[in-house]
């Protein structure tokens, strides 16, 4: 087995995607667009940082909640057209009969796909560190609000991989991958509502348990709970009980799921 650092299949798809290239015009567009959010978030947390102590964290929840929106648009899209491409373009054959394994070939396009996304995220680090340095008590949730954002980028990542194994138009793989994180995002909220309404006798905080694995819901209790708030946590709201420890779970558990059915499934997808 090859080192994973040596993967030819890794190499080239980094090679490609961090490549300039005169056609990445829109990847342009998109540093362009976060570095003028960078730098309005930082003026604005220079003249919050003159008004209140509060303002770092409200800074800090407002970086994590774009940078999960950035992992949710983002991760499938990355992955979705990974090996229907190859196929659309008639280069998936070639690459069959590589010696390379199930799991070299899987592993190889996820994290060449991948490591792209987590670059980008690593723009709001110096945001980051300067809301830990001004208040040092913001270290705890930054750090799981950074790990939960990582393991939704690695959970969709894979699912997007999943649906290009499965699919033979990159169309088709692409509408998948946004459905199924879509599913987690608002299917979620959905189901806390309906459960709610179906149900005598509860309201939406009673069935939040729901929302425990939405990437977006589990923010705010983490903010409150592993940071100094003037808002102190609902002591029986299942979001903020469960939160996040059932998203790194639950996520952590399917992604492993879906890249064991992958690499044993491959001959499946790989030669139909």
């Amino acid at each position: 087995m090859i080192d994973w650092r040596e993967n030819p299949i890794l190499r080239r798809e980094l090679l490609f995607r961090l490549r300039p290239q005169p056609s990445h015009r829109t990847v342009i567009v998109l540093v362009v667009v976060l570095v003028f959010i960078a730098v309005a978030l930082l003026y604005w947390a220079a003249l919050e940082s003159m008004r209140g102590y509060e303002a770092y964290r409200e800074l800090l929840t407002v970086i994590l909640v774009i940078e999960t929106l950035l992992v949710a648009g983002g991760a499938p899209a990355a992955t979705a057209n990974a090996i229907s491409r190859e196929r659309e373009q008639r280069t998936w054959d070639l690459l069959t009969i590589t010696l390379l394994k199930p799991h070299e070939v899987v592993l190889g396009k996820l994290l060449g796909r991948t490591i792209p996304l987590l670059l980008f995220l690593l723009l709001g680090a110096p945001m980051m560190l300067l809301c830990v340095i001004a208040r040092p008590d913001l270290l705890p949730g930054a750090m799981l609000g950074t790990l939960s954002i990582l393991v939704t980028l690695v959970f969709y990542s894979t699912a997007g991989l999943a649906a290009s194994c499965f699919s033979r138009k990159t169309v088709t793989a692409t509408v998948l991958a946004y459905l199924f994180a879509g599913g987690w995002v608002f299917g979620t909220f959905i189901l806390m509502f309906l459960t709610s309404l179906f149900i005598p006798g509860t309201n939406p905080s009673d069935t939040s348990f729901w929302v425990a694995v939405n990437p977006f819901a589990v923010i705010e209790p983490i903010m409150v709970k592993y940071t100094r708030s003037p808002y102190p946590p609902p002591s029986n709201d299942p979001l903020y009980v469960l939160s996040p420890w059932a998203l790194l779970v639950v996520y952590s558990g399917l992604t492993v799921v879906l890249v064991w059915v992958l690499v044993s499934t491959y001959r499946y997808w790989a030669y139909r």
